[in-house]
């Protein structure tokens, strides 16, 4: 069997691999049913990981025990336990251990650099994670959305929920928050916020999908909904600078880098704009911008470094 290099992203939603040779050459890329390791659990996740690979590697008429390097970047990849079950199935399947990486989806965006660096994450989540001049990794944030998930898609969603309730309670006016939740989602009365948040609360992307009405409210005037974005916007800005804080080595004069990355960060300009001036204040010497590669194609260079 002839060798290759594999990287993998594998969302909640989504998994992609991506194999090339030795020279580079892409020879196929798949998808298939993704998993996240902590919410679905290792025997499922386990499941999936096989569909998404092994047919990938009968197709291409590779074997596992060939592989070059390997890089697996999944989600829920939150602990060394989840790196171990994480591992053990692709160690199963035959791939070798000297030859496999497991990174958290979001961590493998530090290896698009040998430097210093940070990538915050803002989706449905929210996390950051930062590799220091020693090449240790640093994580603040992205336990769980009930007391972590600061500034991403589900906080937005949760304060709108709260806005609304609160002007339907008759302590505060949202002009243009209220009647556009009202319309868009029906949520036009204290019972059905309930109800939703009840019926929601651990399926945080129903609740996170409210921050895009937050945006076009914002973008309207809407005061409260302008606070929603400021509060989420210096969260975000805490998780960074937190994370470079406990990066070893780290001080003012440090240039480093920061990727941004989420569909917070990426297509909301308004909470972008925010972290980016806070970071041009406080870490003047930061490179600041939204990784040109994607996450699997991350993954895939990371693997082709495992030699």
């Amino acid at each position: 069997m002839k060798g290759y290099y594999a990287g993998l992203d594998i969302g909640g939603t989504n998994g992609r691999l991506k194999i090339c040779d030795p020279d580079g050459a892409v020879l196929g890329e798949f998808t298939a049913p993704g998993c996240s390791l902590n919410t679905d659990g290792p025997e499922k996740s386990r499941l999936r990981y096989r569909d998404l690979v092994l047919p990938a590697l009968h197709e291409l008429n590779l074997d596992p025990g060939s592989c070059l390097g390997i890089c697996v970047a999944a989600s829920g990849i939150d602990s060394p336990s989840d790196e171990h079950d994480c591992r053990s199935s692709f160690e199963e399947m035959g791939f070798p251990h000297e030859r496999l990486l497991v990174l958290n989806d979001c961590e493998v965006f530090l290896h698009m650099t040998e430097d210093p660096a940070l990538v915050v994450i803002s989706g449905t989540g929210s996390v950051c994670f930062g590799r220091d001049k020693k090449g240790n990794i640093h994580r603040t944030g992205g336990w769980n959305h009930i007391i972590s998930d600061e500034g991403s898609g589900f906080d937005m969603g949760l304060k709108v929920l709260k806005a609304v309730g609160d002007e339907l309670s008759g302590r505060i006016k949202c002009p243009v928050l209220t009647p556009l939740i009202a319309e868009k989602t029906g949520l036009d009365s204290l019972e059905k916020i309930d109800d939703f948040i009840n019926a929601n609360l651990m399926e945080k992307s129903e609740i996170a999908r409210l921050s895009l009405f937050a945006y076009e409210a914002a973008a309207l005037g809407d005061l409260k909904a302008i606070d929603i974005h400021q509060k989420c916007g210096e969260a975000l800005w805490g998780l960074i600078r937190d994370t470079a804080a406990k990066m070893e080595g780290k001080s003012g004069a440090d240039r480093l880098n920061l990727w941004l990355w989420g569909s917070v960060l990426v297509k909301n300009d308004m909470i972008r704009n925010m972290v980016e001036e806070k970071v041009r204040e406080e870490l003047p010497d930061t490179e600041v911008g939204i990784p040109a590669m994607s996450a699997l194609d991350t993954a895939l260079k990371a693997a082709k470094s495992l030699q």
